[in-house]
């Protein structure tokens, strides 16, 4: 993530031990040097300008806003608490200000030295976290996709810190479970958003969440089923992997990657219509992919349709014009018919991806038989 601030416009200085001023019970300690923020325009303080408090307060805001973890932190906030008491609200209404005026930026350098000062105002991080979404959506305007991921990435962070200090605030975790939920974060959403419920007070709010809450926990759960019977395929138990995915697709009609998998259990049980018909299903939703297509091309070549084999094959490497094991089988389907010479144009364009893969050397060791026969029949025909 780019940095976007600079503190180019402050100087440190130290004070004379004969200005250690005492505010409110806080007394200056001269030995550490205190930021000035520079007049617009300056790389210098002028002797005649001399320095001003409003000066050195502007220069501790910058400071907190953006060096959090500077080896004076602490001492800054208490100088900065001395001289202004109400600073933290002071600065939130002229943040809120600021960002009416679309100023982002500098009201987003008001939020972060609110927040900083006091991180236990949940507001101040969900100003923050709006400032961030507005950023986010301009960006998003503009077809600025970089621009968009930061502003993203920081509407997050914010958010996260804040609940690092505030865990129960039910603003804090309604406003991060939902920006997760945007985002496709569904389960962090559910946690957070679960969170709220169980100690959010009865209203409108709460029943949109709730009504959130429940989507998210079908779906999770129905993406459960899904990731299930994709693992009992893998361990070739296809009648448990068909039983979860029917479950699966009898309210996730429209999603392919289920029909994919019904159509994989269906061909390795040898149903190949039934498996026939489950491809064509994930096409008909719009799904094209080689995967689809190799096993539509094993389903037509084991019902006796080996022309409609080869071509849906050609349609997969048209997809995946560096797969192997899609060369390699249309490879064998043109042996067996005889075809040498497309035989020869695959095997070298598998050859030339990956030489030692095993169906390779073995489309090689058949051609190079194959060759040899019909070189013994013309040895035969011209004696």
């Amino acid at each position: 993530m780019t940095k976007r601030f600079s503190l180019d416009d402050i100087v440190f200085i130290t004070l004379p031990a004969s200005l250690a001023t005492e505010y409110d019970g806080f007394t200056l300690d001269p030995a550490i040097p205190l930021p000035v923020q520079l007049p617009d325009g300056k790389q210098t303080i002028e002797p005649s300008e001399g320095i001003r408090v409003e000066m050195i307060a502007a220069g501790l805001i910058k400071v907190i806003a953006h060096d959090p973890t500077h080896e004076h932190f602490a001492y800054y906030r208490s100088v900065l608490t001395a001289l202004q008491p109400d600073v933290v609200q002071e600065l939130q209404v002229a943040a809120v200000a600021k960002a009416n005026q679309q100023d982002l930026e500098f009201a987003e350098e008001l939020f972060l030295a609110a927040s900083h000062l006091n991180p236990h105002i949940p507001e101040l991080f969900v100003n923050l976290s709006v400032l961030y979404g507005q950023r986010a959506r301009s960006a998003m305007d503009s077809d600025n996709q970089d621009a968009y991921d930061e502003a993203i990435g920081l509407q997050v962070n914010v958010l996260r810190r804040a609940l690092e200090h505030n865990p129960l605030s039910e603003l804090l975790l309604a406003e991060s479970g939902m920006l997760h939920l945007f985002l496709g974060n569904d389960e962090i959403a559910l946690e957070q958003l679960s969170s709220y419920l169980r100690i959010a007070k009865e209203g409108e709010k709460r029943q949109l969440i709730e009504k959130h809450v429940r989507e998210l926990s079908a779906r999770l759960e129905q993406d459960r089923t899904l990731h299930e019977a994709f693992d009992e395929m893998q361990m070739n138990n296809e009648e448990q992997a068909l039983r979860l995915i029917e479950t699966f697709l009898a309210t996730n009609k429209d999603t392919w990657s289920g029909w994919f998998i019904k159509g994989w259990a269906h061909r390795r049980l040898g149903d190949y219509g039934q498996a026939q018909e489950a491809f064509l299903r994930c096409l008909e939703l719009g799904e094209r992919n080689a995967d689809i297509y190799n096993e539509l091309s094993i389903c037509a070549l084991e019902m006796g349709e080996p022309e409609l084999s080869k071509d849906y094959l050609e349609i997969a490497l048209e997809l995946d014009e560096q797969n192997v094991k899609l060369l390699s089988n249309l490879a064998f389907l043109n042996l067996r018919e005889e075809n040498y010479n497309r035989v020869h144009e695959l095997l070298l364009k598998a050859r030339a991806i990956d030489p030692e893969d095993p169906a390779v050397k073995h489309l090689a060791r058949e051609l190079a038989a194959r060759s040899a026969e019909l070189a013994g029949e013309d040895d035969v025909i011209d004696g």
